[in-house]
């Protein structure tokens, strides 16, 4: 499908040119009448219809043509002639690219979220009204301190100053600007993960079975206790939670694969090995299955026995809170109740000071195997655990003493 500046389809197939007509009926010949309306009538309804082979991907691309016409309209043109833009216009111009990629696959649709969610929290209200040809390397700099004094870290400062400099690589590409400002160098300081120790691990499974029977107090339901219209608080923690827990610990899932796994996912291998196969959906580029400790079976089989008696055992029934069928409410619900669970048991506090969270029990995991693990090597795990050798190394091996492995330094191979 091509569009002329107008907003006219001058190509196509009749079903994309009797689609886009129908649109334009719906609305006033007045409304229509400038060519700039028109666009905008066109951009509105791509934003609201799911992609549908590849005439959406094409019209996207269109749409970023007429954003460029309708952002350069009665702007002075020729060789030296800078045009007035505003930071968060362009953005949503590179968003709209962006958006192309998520339907192509090139990009995740959550990673694209993260970068809208980073763009709207801070860096269009930070460069507001500010066009994009006037900002300096110090206003860049002004806006690497500001983020400083929020006191985020290293990481979460860097991922905000990409989501700028993913603007401004934008606008150079399309002679919006002809230079980029100097970004500053951020060093991203790796702290290794708040993992819980042997005692730790064995303590919030016993808090979590025993508070998973007491039942308290529950406020009324109110906006601040709700998500997406689930009320949160529930009467006590999930009986599920302690096989959660284990689950996690013995299986290397990340929270987003907890929020996905169904029981159609799940494999009981047995043969010279016991073990579970988990095959999971797509989550954070990882496709690869993943393999088990043997104690996942006994704690799944328990699990799976648990959701048979209240009739949750269905293939497409999901292991944790299978009766919330909004899982992003269903792993808010899961996250908060194990912060809860984490301050009842004291430990929420990881060595270093580190706050611990659900994904904690992905970094017990990892580095339970790390310590336990008969010489186990890291590319075997980096590739179960479906991460790299380099994270690993970053976040996990730096937290062990060559104490923790005495064993292993002083070994000898056999003759």
């Amino acid at each position: 499908m091509k569009l002329n500046l107008e907003g006219e389809v001058v190509m196509g197939d009749l079903n994309e040119k009797i689609f886009v007509q129908d649109r334009l009926n719906m609305h006033n010949e007045s409304e229509v009448e400038r060519p700039k309306n028109r666009f905008k009538i066109i951009a509105k309804f791509i934003r609201k219809v799911k992609p549908n082979g590849q005439v959406w991907p094409d019209l996207l691309q269109q749409q970023l043509k007429h954003l460029s016409h309708q952002l350069s309209e009665n702007t002075p043109q020729g060789p030296t002639a800078l045009k007035i833009i505003f930071v968060d216009i362009l953005g949503q111009e590179m968003l709209a690219q962006e958006r192309v990629k998520v339907l192509r696959h090139e990009l995740s649709a959550q990673s694209y979220r993260m970068l809208v969610s980073r763009l709207t929290k801070y860096v269009y209200p930070f460069f507001k009204n500010k066009n994009i040809n006037t900002i300096s390397n110090k206003d860049i700099y002004d806006f690497y301190e500001f983020l400083r004094n929020l006191n985020l870290s290293s990481i979460t400062i860097s991922q905000y100053i990409i989501a700028l400099r993913k603007i401004f690589t934008f606008a150079l590409a399309n002679e919006y600007i002809f230079r980029m400002p100097i970004f500053p160098k951020i060093k991203n300081t790796s702290t290794p993960r708040g993992a819980f120790s042997l005692d730790e691990y064995r303590l919030l499974l016993r808090n979590a079975k025993k508070l998973s029977m007491v039942s308290k107090n529950v406020s009324i339901p109110t906006h601040r206790n709700k998500r997406n219209g689930i009320y949160t608080e529930i009467d006590q923690i999930p009986k599920e939670f302690v096989w959660l827990i284990g689950f996690m610990t013995n299986s290397f899932v990340r929270p987003v694969d907890i929020k996905l796994i169904q029981h159609q996912h799940i494999q009981v291998i047995r043969s010279d090995r016991v073990y579970l196969r988990i095959t999971l959906p797509e989550t954070k580029r990882h496709t690869s299955q993943i393999v088990t400790l043997s104690s996942a079976v006994r704690i799944y089989e328990s699990l799976f026995k648990y959701m048979q008696s209240i009739d949750f055992a269905a293939p497409e029934d999901y292991l944790f809170l299978p009766h919330i069928k909004d899982r992003e409410a269903a792993i808010y619900i899961i996250g908060k109740q194990f912060r809860n669970l984490l301050e009842e048991t004291g430990i929420r506090k990881g060595s270093l000071g580190q706050n611990r969270t659900l994904y904690s029990l992905r970094h017990t995991a990892i580095t339970f195997r790390l310590l336990y693990g008969k010489g186990i090597d890291l590319l075997t795990l980096a590739r179960n655990a479906r991460t790299s050798v380099e994270m690993i190394e970053r976040f996990y091996t730096s937290n062990l003493s060559p104490e923790m492995n005495i064993e292993m330094l002083q070994s000898r191979r056999s003759k």
